[in-house]
């Protein structure tokens, strides 16, 4: 686990390679990356041995050139073993921007929650909520100057009561790029 985190450290704190001097001196044109962008995204959640599907809704914001802040809400359903499961996962953290024009690949480091409810046979219920984080990495295509494709995955690193879990979480769908 500890290595999961060094190499997203190492993923947000690198400079991008391939940033030439000359370019790095000219004054920087606005970017569709500059603004606010929001995000809508189907989202796949491996909850230990359970498939949860369901939707991520996204928001980061503009501190530096290249990071962002971002905040994340995801809510997750579905059943195992005879059960009805949720999970609801918040979360905010940082975001690298990654060099490109159409294609703008970046990575993200999160921390927050995570509460999962289990209904079984509408006698049976338990809810409870971990804490932790996440790390991702992601790539927007652009589609236009406002609207992208939006692919990322992330692995969530949550403390519940029985000790850590580490699931992973896929999303794809649509971001739109806010002018600045």
């Amino acid at each position: 686990m500890r290595l999961a985190w060094t190499l997203g450290a190492i993923l947000l704190l690198s400079h991008p390679a391939g940033a030439s001097a000359a370019a790095r001196a000219r004054p920087a044109a606005r970017s569709p990356a500059s603004g606010t962008d929001l995000s809508a995204s189907y989202s796949f959640l491996r909850s230990g041995e359970a498939h949860l599907h369901g939707a991520d809704v996204a928001a980061s914001f503009r501190l530096r050139r290249s990071w962002r802040l971002l905040g994340d809400l995801s809510v997750h359903s579905g059943s195992f073993a005879g059960a009805d499961l949720k999970q609801v996962n918040f979360m905010g953290g940082l975001r690298r921007l990654f060099g490109g024009r159409t294609w703008q690949p970046f990575g993200q480091a999160m921390i927050g929650g995570s509460h999962a409810t289990s209904r079984f046979s509408d006698v049976l219920a338990s809810s409870q909520t971990g804490w932790g984080g996440a790390l991702g990495a992601g790539v927007d295509y652009r589609l236009s100057p406002r609207w992208a494709l939006r692919g990322q995955g992330d692995y969530l690193l949550l403390h519940w009561d029985a000790g850590w879990d580490a699931d992973p979480r896929l999303s794809i769908g649509l971001a739109y790029r806010f002018p600045r």
